[in-house]
């Protein structure tokens, strides 16, 4: 059974941000241990059909400063959809700013941050349309002399996407929900498996331990496909799963879709790979005079009830 659950989204959303202004409010400095340059962060993501969108305004602090960011609560905000500016953005404290609009598809937006003693900043986001997708949870019967019954299940999110015209960056990601006495605990998956070569090799390594239908790879923090592979098509796939997740089907605007690459990129090269000697990654942003992104996604969810 496929259910369309909002808190899924809301609490993807928030993970998110979450991790885009703790990330991109950090600026690498050099050894010499010369604190960056004082000047703000703005994040913001926009979800298309997400009334609980918030923008955040930071000081930026090097990545040595392991102290919680400094918020600024003083930041004069503008919003403009296609030229009209957005009235009901509202100050709750800590740096964060609630937007009391919610973000529609096809449309763009423009946003200006004003704060006394630092240069403006701004940005420019077009949120994309819901990606069609299809989404359903299915288990491959594999025949095996090695097992007692001769045969073995694996479990699978089968994937149906048609792309459209425009240009498009997809997303995939694998969560996993459970309602115990009325609290949503969940997590999201770190290493994913395909039996589609499709997908951007960036986050791609050898995995020899695998399971038919799946190839030998684990695709780390998510799966991303370019629709220069479908050019207006469809496509199929399946991902791996061991119990029925949500699986959220991403389209994003450039400005996420750079974002969140490079901060997979990040965390692989500071993180994952564990190498004595590595080339530093830079973050992408797309805020001028500060740092940050400011971008937008829309999502098509699927809950796989037990």
């Amino acid at each position: 059974m496929v259910r369309f659950v909002k808190i899924d989204c809301i609490l993807f959303l928030i993970t998110i941000i979450v991790v885009i202004v703790f990330i991109s409010c950090e600026k690498d400095i050099t050894l010499d241990l010369k604190e960056p340059e004082d000047m703000l962060c703005l994040d913001c993501i926009l979800e298309a059909g997400n009334d609980s969108i918030v923008i955040y305004v930071t000081k930026v602090q090097s990545v040595e400063n392991a102290d919680d960011l400094e918020p600024v609560d003083n930041a004069e905000i503008v919003l403009q959809e296609e030229g009209e500016i957005l009235p009901g953005i509202v100050n709750i404290g800590n740096g964060s700013y609630l937007l009391a609009h919610t973000p529609e598809e096809g449309k763009t937006y423009e946003i200006q941050v004003k704060v006394d003693g630092y240069k403006s900043l701004s940005a420019e986001t077009k949120v994309p349309l819901r990606p069609v997708a299809e989404a359903r949870y299915l288990t491959d019967t594999i025949p095996d002399e090695k097992w007692e019954k001769g045969y073995y299940t694996v479990p699978k999110i089968f994937i149906e996407l048609v792309d459209r015209p425009m240009k498009d960056y997809y997303w995939f990601l694998r969560a996993y929900m459970r309602n115990i006495g009325g609290v949503l605990y969940g997590s999201y998956a770190v290493a994913y498996q395909t039996d589609n070569l499709l997908f951007d090799a960036f986050n791609r390594y050898y995995y020899q331990d695998y399971n038919y239908p799946f190839t030998n790879y684990d695709y780390i923090g998510a799966l991303r496909l370019d629709d220069e592979v479908i050019k207006n098509d469809k496509i199929s796939f399946s991902i791996s799963t061991w119990i029925q997740p949500t699986v959220f089907v991403i389209n994003a605007d450039e400005n996420f879709d750079k974002y969140y690459k490079s901060s997979i990129k990040q965390f692989l090269t500071y993180e994952y790979d564990q190498l004595p000697v590595f080339e530093p990654v830079q973050i992408y942003s797309n805020i001028e005079n500060g740092f940050g992104v400011f971008g937008s996604i829309a999502i098509t969810q699927f809950y796989f009830d037990e």
